[in-house]
């Protein structure tokens, strides 16, 4: 059995999405390198990405065989693959830099609870946000089951989107007695197990921001002092003391133009 990190990628080349997609790559490959990653294409993905993402092995290509949003259900099947056990699902155009690692890295130990979530902006408003959150097998849940059942009711007007609607309506009730999340900006809800991030708040660094300039890989901030975790689950200090980070020259220096390198890969 594997664990997975999940994207849905369409429409022609956009550096927002595209450049976010080859990075996140390398920062899987650099993390978590026994992860498989799971890409779901729209029939109108460029070749040339199609290539780059085929080039690692870890890669997973699924084609969706349609354009525009509906792709974004899509990425949530992960789940359902046969050698699958856990799927953490991202958007392409954010990154999976160091308070997202700690959140998943939290998590992954705390086998009690089956799915995760991350609200780390005051925006986050949806019980489960779509591009950050994650799905064991032992939930029991088949993704595409549950959507082929789901009929939304558009009549009440909600905006988080169809996918996050569907999360809502559908797998939040489902999972929220064994859900972790962790939040900031005070987004937690009643009832779930809730983990505030012991760091200072940054607009430049939280949990599904949209990069739109080159990432620049950032070492781990200083926890804030007297930083409470809920007993029951497994404090931070008390993990064992993480790996050095591997060295990314390639995210943290200064090369020339960043998707230059990107393309060689």
């Amino acid at each position: 059995m594997v664990n997975a990190f999940s994207f849905c990628l369409y429409g022609p080349d956009n550096p927002r999405y595209y450049v976010g997609m080859r990075e996140n790559v390398i920062l899987i490959n650099a993390f978590y390198p026994d992860w498989v990653i799971y890409a779901y294409l729209g029939s109108d993905v460029t070749e040339d990405m199609r290539e780059f993402l085929a080039s690692y092995p870890n890669v997973r290509i699924r084609e969706t065989g349609c354009t525009g949003e509906p792709n974004m259900i899509h990425r949530f099947y992960a789940i359902d693959e046969p050698d699958v056990d856990l799927m953490m699902v991202r958007d392409a155009d954010s990154r999976i830099h160091w308070k997202d690692r700690w959140a998943i890295n939290q998590f992954l130990p705390q086998t009690q609870f089956i799915a995760h979530t991350i609200r780390d902006n005051s925006e986050h408003k949806a019980p489960i946000m779509g591009g950050l959150w994650g799905l064991r097998k032992s939930s029991g849940l088949n993704i595409h089951a549950e959507y082929e059942a789901y009929k939304e009711d558009v009549s009440r007007g909600r905006y988080f989107g169809h996918d996050q609607n569907f999360l809502m309506d559908v797998i939040y009730p489902k999972v929220v007695d064994r859900l972790l999340a962790h939040y900031s900006n005070g987004r937690k809800r009643p009832i779930e197990t809730a983990v505030e991030f012991p760091f200072a708040w940054s607009n430049d660094t939280y949990c599904g921001r949209v990069e739109v300039n080159r990432y620049v890989e950032l070492p781990q901030p200083p926890m804030k002092p007297k930083a409470l975790f809920p007993v029951a689950l497994v404090r931070v200090r008390d993990a064992p003391a993480p790996a050095p980070a591997p060295a990314l020259p390639h995210l943290r220096g200064p090369p020339p133009n960043l998707l230059t390198f990107l393309n060689r890969k």
